[in-house]
């Protein structure tokens, strides 16, 4: 590998110190760290990355990147040099855009953009370098993992009163500035920094459960099932169904599912990945087993209801086709 540049942070402290707590430098460190190796990832460039001495003038961290392609590589320094400075600035609510882009349909777009993405490295050329950049940019300031990651980061310096601000800076392989520092004062940490990391609830309209325990008293009691071949805890909040099952008016046996509306809750964590923390059974569509299937009075009324959403869908896009 060869080196083709690297990164500077620079930590202005107060009264021009030159030393600050170990800790506190050894956390942001591994934030950082865990950017960059997230935006060489996703981009399928591989890096090594090498600590150089620290440098004074405040506090300054150099790391030096290294990498089979030059190109390539200057653009990732270039990507995660914008990523570390650049405020979220997300409209909606937090757990809004964070749910946005954990959805399937959202998954499943931003997979294929990386995809074209990193062919677009593949074949670079230095006349499209600066709209990679740029799209590499708008494809992964929301990505859960680098908001988080970046998000811990200045939540480790907020309120820190020595720290007056930091500044990131892409190296050449001379290890000089090769643009301008971007730096962000502490007065606007704050913007960096996630107030939540819930998620909106993923709502599961068909899922079918295997009841393996069914809650048969009353009781803030947990049922557990077989969903997607996994053990889970859910909580039953289809009172309807649930004053049935204490009534012993719906029975189980070995192989009894339902057919339900689930909620699963989610939260990320410390590093971004997504964590389940809660299922949640809504509506009780149907029990069924080898033997027979029975709908539920609720079960009825949200198909009925979907029906009707269908055919008014189906209604105004023959609308606008005819016009």
């Amino acid at each position: 590998m060869t080196s083709v540049g690297g990164i500077e942070l620079h930590y202005y402290l107060k009264d021009r110190e030159h030393s600050m707590d170990a800790v506190l430098r050894n956390r942001c460190e591994a934030e950082l760290l865990a950017i960059f190796q997230e935006v060489a990832s996703t981009l399928g460039v591989p890096v090594q990355i090498d600590a150089q001495a620290l440098a004074e003038g405040g506090l300054r961290e150099v790391w030096k990147w290294a990498g089979e392609n030059s190109g390539q590589l200057s653009l990732v320094l270039s990507v995660v040099a914008i990523l570390v400075a650049l405020a979220p600035q997300i409209y909606e609510s937090e757990e809004e855009a964070l749910s946005k882009e954990l959805t399937e349909l959202s998954i499943e777009e931003k997979r294929l953009q990386i995809e074209k993405l990193r062919q677009e490295l593949r074949d670079m050329e230095p006349r499209i370098e600066n709209a990679a950049r740029d799209n590499a940019v708008h494809i992964l300031r929301k990505e859960p993992k680098i908001v988080v990651r970046r998000s811990n980061f200045y939540k480790n310096l907020n309120g820190r009163e020595n720290v007056e601000s930091i500044g990131i800076s892409h190296l050449d392989q001379n290890l000089r500035p090769l643009t301008p520092e971007r730096n962000v004062p502490s007065a606007r940490f704050y913007e960096f920094i996630l107030t939540s990391h819930s998620i909106k609830p993923l709502i599961i309209e068909n899922a079918n459960i295997e009841v393996v325990s069914p809650v048969l008293r009353e009781g803030r009691y947990k049922w557990k099932g077989i969903y997607e071949e996994q053990v889970i805890g859910f909580t039953m909040q289809d009172a309807a169904f649930q004053h049935q099952v204490l009534r012993e008016e719906i029975t189980f046996q070995h192989g009894t599912c339902l057919e339900c509306i689930l909620n699963v809750f989610r939260k990320l964590d410390e590093v971004g990945e997504v964590e389940i923390t809660g299922y949640v059974v809504t509506t009780v569509i149907r029990k069924y087993d080898e033997r027979q299937s029975i709908e539920t009075p609720q079960g009825k009324n949200y198909k009925h209801t979907q029906k009707l959403h269908t055919s008014q869908a189906d209604l105004f896009g023959n609308g606008n086709q005819e016009i």
